[in-house]
């Protein structure tokens, strides 16, 4: 049996369109629908209750907010007491097309030396999301990627074409070090090596950690792209608000120094780019201002 996790944190129309979604397009496979609040201030709309319902749907309410990592292991340990084979985490923003799950499914199942697969994502434009992860993500390689966006990009397009998978590659099973957070299929045997996973972070970096995990014990994890799921890119979070801001480089700082033990003095420069960015964002918008003291709080927290 495959257990589904789908994290739902106030965005209850994207819970319901993700949940008909599955369950219209996943068909001669058993699965289980472990559906997550991650402590919603809004109520659970009727459509969403309904779905609830249903004998393959379990519903788990969190007491707190602790983050995406938090909320996901609600659902997965509850998938494993349950003895599913396979568990698929999915952001309640991604929405499933014909047999999607099934051919994951069926991918592990072919391939012993896989412990994790990730569909081909499409974008609400209907362009293919660019897999980012070709390989980790060290210290240097975060510098290299803010450079793509400048003059000196030239300097860094060795990293980038083994950073970012080309068009070429897209089109067949591909080995990477990391796929794509909004949805991913995880065998039985690697969910117990490589998780809980990492609650330390509240917000992004989990597809990095959850990567060098996987490279410790062993597995290959592979970009297949006959699964196709739409990923409404955005739906979830809202956008870049000044708490995803802060949480994204408060999760940074962490995974530099947990992981790639990276010293504060070597993060340094990375946290004043990103510092000075979160100071231009607050003269374009009054909500960085008001959150400012928030910011330095939870980031220098972390050194």
């Amino acid at each position: 049996m495959i257990g589904i996790v789908v994290l739902n944190y106030n965005t209850w129309n994207e819970t319901e369109k993700c949940l008909k979604s599955i369950i219209k397009t996943t068909h001669d496979v058993k699965y289980n629908i472990y559906r997550v609040d991650n402590n919603s201030p809004k109520r659970i709309t009727k459509n969403v209750k309904k779905l609830t319902d249903l004998p393959n749907v379990t519903y788990i309410q969190s007491r707190e907010n602790n983050g995406f990592s938090a909320g996901n292991n609600l659902g997965i340990f509850a998938a494993i007491e349950d003895g599913c084979e396979e568990i698929l985490i999915s952001n309640n923003d991604v929405y499933y097309f014909k047999d999607s799950i099934k051919l994951m499914r069926s991918y592990l199942i072919s391939n012993p030396n896989v412990g994790i697969v990730g569909p081909k994502v499409l974008l609400k434009n209907g362009e293919t999301q660019d897999v980012m992860f070709g390989i980790g993500t060290t210290l240097s390689g975060k510098y290299k990627y803010i450079l793509r966006k400048t003059p000196f990009k030239f300097l860094v397009r060795d990293f980038l074409k083994k950073f970012t998978l080309d068009k070429e590659k897209l089109s067949h099973p591909t080995k990477v070090h990391s796929v794509i957070g909004c949805s991913f299929m995880v065998r039985k045997e690697c969910v117990k090596l490589i998780f809980p996973m990492d609650e330390n972070t509240f917000l992004y970096e989990e597809e990095r950690i959850i990567g060098v995990k996987m490279e410790k014990i062993g597995y290959d994890t592979v970009y297949y792209p006959k699964p196709t799921v739409l990923h409404d890119h955005g739906a979830s979070t809202k956008g870049l608000t000044p708490f995803s801001y802060t949480s994204l480089v408060e999760s940074e700082v962490y995974y530099l120094k947990q992981y790639m033990n990276n010293k504060n003095i070597e993060i340094a420069p990375l946290y004043l780019i990103r510092t000075i960015k979160y100071l231009l964002l607050s003269v374009q918008d009054k909500k960085y201002r008001t959150e400012m003291k928030n910011y330095f709080k939870r980031t220098l927290t972390r050194f």
